[in-house]
């Protein structure tokens, strides 16, 4: 009777070395910092950043100077109007378009007066059922 051997085996019967993709666990590159380190560092990068945004906070005065730029650049004209919503009892700022009268913001928004308006209607809540 013969013997098979398996056909990654060598012929001599010796032990391959291991590699990487068969258990063996890699080395730490020579020279690559620790987990630990790591870390740390990527703490001191996250706490510099922080300390450098609130360096450049810029103050209110700036940035009405940079809103007053913007809106000068803009290309759309716009207008405010106010008026207020009977049902909800609210005052209504619409901010719209004064070339094409569309609106482009109003606060508060419809969904918003609307829960206001069933509110008021209700004096009790949003629900009509009670419990």
């Amino acid at each position: 009777m013969s013997s098979i051997a398996p056909i990654n085996a060598p012929p001599n019967g010796a032990v391959p070395a291991s590699t990487p993709g068969a258990g063996a666990l890699p080395r730490p590159l020579a020279g690559a910092p620790s987990p630990d380190a790591a870390r740390q560092a990527s703490l001191a990068q996250a706490e510099q950043a922080a300390a450098e945004q609130v360096r450049s906070k810029p103050t209110a005065s700036e940035l009405q100077k940079q809103i007053e730029q913007t809106l000068a650049e803009s290309r759309v004209q716009t207008n405010l109007r106010f008026r207020v919503d009977e049902d909800a009892n609210r005052v209504v700022v619409s901010v719209v378009d004064s070339d094409t009268g569309e609106t482009i913001l109003q606060i508060p928004d419809e969904a918003a007066l609307t829960v206001a308006r069933r509110l008021a209607a209700t004096g009790r809540g949003l629900f009509d059922q009670e419990a």
